[in-house]
C-alpha cells in the first residue's frame, strides 16, 4: 500500500471539514441581527457552502479508510480490539468538547443580547438539557433517542458514523461471504429501513445514510484486491473532483434541479452528496499524483489528521463570533460573513491542533496499551 494514496484521502478529508466551516459561517451571517443589519450574500462563499456535502465525504472517507486498514478479522478478539480503538480515537475529544460547550452554553446566553427569534446560531440560547441528555450524548445515541439540536447541531453526525463503526464488522462478513452483493444488499436494507421509516426512532441518517459508508468500504475493497486496475492522470482526476464540486454546489445553490422521484423519499440532495462523495473517493484514491512535498501539502495532511477535533469545536469560535458581532454592531453584508469565517477558521485551526496533540493522541495511545495489556493476559 503506497501511503501516498492514503494521504490523499486525508487531504479530502480536510476539504470536507473547511467546507462544513465555511456552512456554518453561512448559516450564522445570512440573517439579520438588528434592523441596521443586512443578511450576508456572497456568491463566490456561497457556492462552497456544501456542509452536508462535507458531512458525506466524511462517511464515505471512513468507510474507506477503515477497509483498508481493518479489512480482515481473525476472530472475535480482532472485533474486540477494533472497538477499542474506535472508542479511545473518538470519545475523549468529544467528552472534552462536550464540557466546553457546557460551559460556553452559560456564556452565550448571557452574552447574547436579543430575544431568540429562531436563528440558526441560537441553539445555543434555546439550548435547555438535562443530565440524561448530557447522558444521551455522551453514549453517542442521541440520535436515536433525542432529543437534537441541543449543546451542538453538528453532533448529529457524529453518533451516526459511530454505529456505522459497530456494524463495520458485519458488512466485512457480508463481503467475506458474498462479496460487493452482500455489501450492497446490507446498504439497500438499512436505506429502505430509514426511507420508510420502519422502526421508530428520533432520526434515520444512520439508516439513509449509510449507503455512504457502504460505498467508502466498497471503493477500499476495489482497491485493495485490485478489482480495478487503472490510475487516472493527476490532470484528468483533478478535473473531475472540479467537475463532482460545481455540481454538488450548482444543486445546493438552485442552479439547476434534478427531477423529483429520482429517488425515493424527500432527501434528493443528500441522495445526491452522498453519490457525489462516493465518486470523489474513487477519483482521488485512483489518481496517481505526482506532487513534490511542499508547505502546502504537508498544511492539508495536517488539516485532515485534525479533522475530528475541527468538526467538534469549529462552531464554538463561531458562536463567539455572533457574540461579537451583536455586542460591537459589526453589522453587514460581506463584512460580517467575513469576520465570522476568518475567526473560526484561525481558532477551531488552533484549537484542532491542541486538541489533536493533547487529547486525540493520548487517547489512540491509552487504547493501544489496552490491547496490549488484554492481549498479555490472553497470552497467559
Amino acid at each position: 500500500m503506497k501511503y501516498k494514496h492514503i494521504e490523499q484521502l486525508t487531504w479530502l478529508r480536510g476539504i470536507a471539514a473547511f467546507l462544513v466551516i465555511v456552512a456554518h459561517s453561512i448559516d450564522a451571517t445570512k440573517v439579520k441581527y438588528s434592523d441596521s443589519d443586512v443578511i450576508s450574500n456572497f456568491p463566490p462563499m456561497n457556492f462552497l457552502d456544501l456542509g452536508f456535502f462535507g458531512v458525506a465525504l466524511f462517511f464515505v472517507l471512513s468507510g474507506c479508510a477503515l477497509w483498508i486498514s481493518n479489512r480482515r478479522f481473525d476472530s472475535h478478539r480482532g472485533v474486540i480490539k477494533f472497538y477499542i480503538k474506535r472508542v479511545f480515537r473518538i470519545w475523549p475529544a468529544f467528552f472534552v468538547s462536550i464540557l466546553l460547550y457546557l460551559v460556553f452554553i452559560q456564556v452565550f446566553k448571557y452574552f447574547y443580547l436579543h430575544e431568540p427569534r429562531g436563528l440558526w446560531i441560537e441553539f445555543l440560547a434555546n439550548s435547555d438539557f438535562s443530565f440524561a441528555n448530557i447522558l444521551q450524548y455522551l453514549s453517542l445515541t442521541s440520535n436515536l433517542t433525542g432529543p437534537n439540536n441541543i449543546i451542538n447541531v453538528a453532533y448529529w453526525s457524529l453518533p451516526v458514523e459511530f454505529q456505522f463503526y459497530i456494524i463495520f464488522p458485519l458488512l466485512i462478513a457480508a463481503i467475506m461471504f458474498a462479496r460487493t452483493l452482500g455489501l450492497i444488499f446490507i446498504a439497500i436494507v438499512l436505506y429502505l429501513i430509514g426511507a420508510f421509516q420502519l422502526i421508530e426512532i428520533d432520526r434515520y441518517e444512520v439508516f439513509t445514510l449509510a449507503f455512504t459508508f457502504c460505498g467508502g468500504i466498497l471503493i477500499g475493497y476495489l482497491y485493495t484486491e485490485k478489482k480495478v486496475n487503472t490510475q487516472m492522470s493527476m490532470r484528468f482526476g483533478i478535473a473531475l473532483l472540479i467537475l463532482l464540486f460545481i455540481l454538488a454546489a450548482s444543486v445546493r445553490n438552485n442552479y439547476f434541479h434534478l427531477p423529483k422521484h429520482i429517488f425515493y423519499n424527500q432527501q434528493l440532495n443528500w441522495n445526491l452528496y452522498g453519490l457525489l462523495a462516493i465518486l470523489c473517493v474513487f477519483v482521488v484514491l485512483y489518481t496517481k499524483f505526482d506532487i513534490k512535498e511542499s508547505f502546502i501539502t504537508r498544511f492539508l495532511k495536517q488539516y485532515g489528521e485534525i479533522s475530528y477535533s475541527t468538526y467538534l469545536y469549529h462552531n464554538i469560535f463561531v458562536g463567539i463570533s455572533v457574540l461579537i458581532i451583536v455586542n460591537t454592531g459589526l453589522y453587514g453584508d460581506e463584512i460580517k460573513l467575513f469576520f465570522t469565517f476568518f475567526l473560526t477558521l484561525f481558532f477551531s485551526y488552533f484549537a484542532a491542533i491542541y486538541s489533536y496533540r493533547y487529547i486525540e493522541l493520548p487517547g489512540i495511545n491509552l487504547g493501544r496499551q489496552l490491547i496490549k495489556k488484554i492481549q498479555k493476559s490472553q497470552a497467559i
